[in-house]
């Protein structure tokens, strides 16, 4: 292993070096930096995760792509790049967590080694809210640089993303975010099955500048 163990789950470890294989040697470098950096019992460690999991599946369908790369005051997670280097998409990971009661709740039965068996509810309101802002962060720069902005979305058990609730903040007839923000060219759904991770591509038809990425299994 080039970097030496990075995290301490030896699947997780496993997954971040196929990764790399798939990424830039100076961005692999930046992310076995914050690894080290942040503490593996919070959940910031598992956001870092998934956006190498997002590059990695980028990189996997042949794009060209840079972590972190400045444009203009802010540095989105991932740049797809043209040939000259020029960044032709956006694509920024939306952090989404549950209700602090139920993380509580969940956190404190795991602990116990029991296996939570509780349901989260609807979490359509705070999923729209989360697409909102996300929405909002980037609109003004993409419109002065012209490129196309895609949100990526992870969904797993405890943060309960149901696709229909996703499907509904997007396209609901009065407040359907496609609709009102045509700067985002699209939304990118992930979820992990047994150490695979399936992407969905969802197009927005009110886009301004169209950019087509690939559903697919990394």
């Amino acid at each position: 292993m080039k970097y030496g163990q990075i995290a301490g789950n030896a699947s997780i470890n496993a997954a971040i070096y196929r990764c790399f294989e798939c990424i830039s040697i100076d961005d692999a470098r930046r992310f076995v930096k914050k690894f080290r950096e942040q503490p593996h019992d919070q959940d910031q460690v598992m956001h870092t995760f998934r956006e190498l999991i997002l590059g990695a599946f980028l990189g996997s369908k042949g794009f060209k792509i840079k972590y972190d790369y400045t444009i203009g005051t802010k540095t989105p997670d991932w740049c797809i790049l043209d040939k000259k280097s020029v960044p032709r998409c956006i694509v920024e990971l939306m952090n989404f967590h549950i209700d602090k009661a139920t993380e509580d709740d969940i956190k404190a039965q795991r602990q116990a080694k029991r296996i939570w068996v509780g349901w989260p509810g609807s979490n359509y309101d705070r999923l729209y809210n989360c697409l909102w802002d996300k929405a909002c962060i980037y609109r003004a720069l993409v419109d002065k640089y012209q490129v196309p902005y895609v949100i990526a979305v992870f969904g797993e058990f405890t943060t309960n993303v149901d696709p229909e609730e996703l499907q509904k903040c997007l396209f609901d007839e009065k407040s359907g975010l496609f609709e009102l923000y045509p700067a985002v060219s699209g939304v990118l759904y992930f979820e992990e099955n047994i150490g695979q991770y399936s992407f969905t591509y969802t197009r927005n038809p009110n886009s301004i500048r169209e950019m087509e990425l690939p559903s697919g299994v990394f």
